[in-house]
């Protein structure tokens, strides 16, 4: 296979680096695939190519990427809009990893303090008022709340909050925030909040997660 292989498609250029090939040579092929499409089209010099770069299954460390950037330096008629490999760092995995949990916090979170975290809460401790528990996705409630709940942080309109709210003083979802009147709105330990089609937080029940986020009850289901 070539170390460096050039191809078009409808949205510009693919530009690929084999995973196999010795790194510094397919650096010398690049700048030669590149040095002969200067030469073969002159023009270019007013119009820039846009490539893709994949590198397959080799994740580019920092000095590669230099090296890397050296080359297009020479060739500013290329612009290298993307790099993308099909493998991913380690601090990438944790992240997903993290995404996909369901982590179970117990902790009493007193007035002034904030918890955050990547994924899924249940939380069984106590958030006192003035306190903050904040999710970049659902939060499932067992035990005490007084103070300020924030799910789907900070975009995440598809995020619920599950449990018992009566004692909340604030419902954030995503970027929608809700001061909690609990003489309008009865929270009991089945109780859904979530944003609806209009971008604004509503309620529901439990038993009806199928319908308000299918996605999470498929979710649910297979755990």
């Amino acid at each position: 296979m070539d170390a460096v292989t050039l191809r078009g498609h409808k949205e510009g250029f693919e530009l690929k680096i084999d995973a196999g090939a010795d790194f510094d040579q397919a650096l010398g092929t690049l700048a030669e695939l590149l040095h002969k499409i200067r030469l073969e089209q002159p023009q270019l010099g007013s119009d820039q190519i846009e490539l893709e770069l994949t590198t397959g299954r080799r994740l580019l460390d920092d000095a590669q990427k230099q090296a890397l950037g050296a080359v297009f330096e020479q060739f500013p008629e290329f612009n290298v809009t993307s790099i993308q490999a099909e493998v991913m760092s380690v601090e990438q995995a944790e992240i997903e990893r993290q995404k996909n949990s369901l982590h179970v916090e117990p902790s009493v979170l007193r007035s002034g303090q904030e918890m955050n975290y990547v994924g899924d809460v249940l939380f069984v401790g106590n958030l006192h008022q003035g306190a903050t528990l904040k999710a970049t996705g659902s939060i499932f409630v067992l035990g005490e709340v007084a103070g300020i709940v924030h799910a789907g942080f900070p975009d995440n309109t598809e995020a619920v909050v599950v449990g018992d709210l009566s004692h909340a003083l604030q419902l954030r979802i995503a970027d929608a925030v809700e001061v909690l009147n609990h003489k309008k709105t009865l929270f009991t330990a089945q109780s859904v909040s979530f944003i609806n089609d209009l971008h604004v937080i509503d309620y529901g029940e439990l038993t009806d997660l199928k319908q308000i986020n299918p996605k999470l009850y498929r979710k649910m289901k297979e755990q």
